[in-house]
């Protein structure tokens, strides 16, 4: 199935399938692969072979066509971090009247994404929640909207952090089950919220390419405004792809160390790069790898970039 997009515009308006809609929209506008794609895959396949990493590189050019996708265990499920709060943020613009928005400098939101504050997250499903008129709970209605209005099947379990307004809340569609374990070391664990690297590069393909194709301008505007709080740069601080990508990056990271897991550390990233003519957008997720193992992953990434930048001018 390829998701061209006259189809990107009808799922944006009407997103109800989502873990489908997830794969499909993995699959190139371009009728025909270029020859240099598949280099590049096997160079990044042969970079993250017998690492504990998933990758989701996909090339969004001017036109707004998806030109490639490059994907390594896109859809295992890792330990997702952070990184879900980028979508935290569009479900709050999304449900919040504009006229009420309050995103500067110390509010929850903006605490939230630029400095990953996890009760500040937690106020935020709060807050929001409260907007959304069914009888569910703050997880649960921040799960449906990820399905409803991203198009993409992962969850959060819980959001217990000491002193979120969300602890004791938990949403058993994402439990840690049979269906939805972590492989590590060839021994499976039981992690509360785990995320694939394409449901990551599907929900940032949404905030990318919704800006112009969301069938509502209610939905332009949360997408806009989603996008713009994530690309402002925290002070005295780089996530993994600032760290290789030096022209700034759209994103959100996450990191847990070592010791809050059987898994080992955890460090994922996901957004977008900028390129003369194209956009790129990057979903890492990694667990038991250290940090210059993930830079040098994503270093390769970079370097495969180029190439096809190279190759394309």
């Amino acid at each position: 199935m390829h998701l061209k997009r006259r189809h990107f515009l009808h799922l944006l308006g009407t997103l109800s399938a989502a873990y489908p809609l997830a794969r499909a929209a993995a699959q190139t506008d371009w009728d025909r692969e270029r020859p240099i794609v598949a280099t590049m895959r096997q160079t990044l396949e042969q970079a993250f072979a017998g690492k504990d990493m998933a990758l989701d590189l996909r090339c969004i050019n001017d036109q707004q066509d998806l030109e490639f996708t490059i994907q390594i265990r896109p859809f295992e499920f890792f330990p997702v971090a952070s990184c879900f709060k980028a979508f935290v943020a569009y479900y709050y613009f999304f449900s919040t009247p504009e006229s009420e928005w309050e995103a500067n400098e110390g509010t929850s939101v903006y605490r939230m994404i630029v400095f990953s504050d996890n009760v500040a997250t937690g106020a935020v499903l709060a807050d929001t929640a409260d907007r959304v008129l069914t009888s569910s709970n703050p997880i649960e209605k921040f799960n449906d909207f990820l399905f409803e209005r991203v198009g993409i099947y992962s969850g959060l379990h819980t959001w217990d952090w000491t002193g979120s307004r969300t602890i004791g809340f938990r949403d058993p569609r994402y439990e840690p089950s049979g269906v939805r374990l972590v492989t590590y070391n060839d021994e499976v664990y039981s992690v509360d919220n785990v995320f694939t690297a394409a449901a990551l590069a599907h929900g940032f393909d949404v905030l990318l390419r919704g800006q112009v194709f969301a069938k509502w301008e209610r939905m332009q505007r949360a997408v806009q405004a989603t996008y713009d709080l994530l690309s402002i740069p925290a002070a005295n601080y780089r996530s993994p792809i600032e760290r290789i990508f030096t022209q700034g990056y759209t994103g959100k990271d996450g990191v847990l160390p070592a010791t809050d897991l059987p898994v080992g550390r955890v460090i994922n990233d996901a957004g977008v790069v900028s390129y003369e003519g194209r956009r790129y957008i990057i979903a890492y997720l990694s667990m038991g790898e250290g940090d210059l193992a993930a830079d040098d992953a994503l270093e390769v990434v970079r370097q495969q970039i180029e190439r096809y930048q190279g190759d394309s001018n």
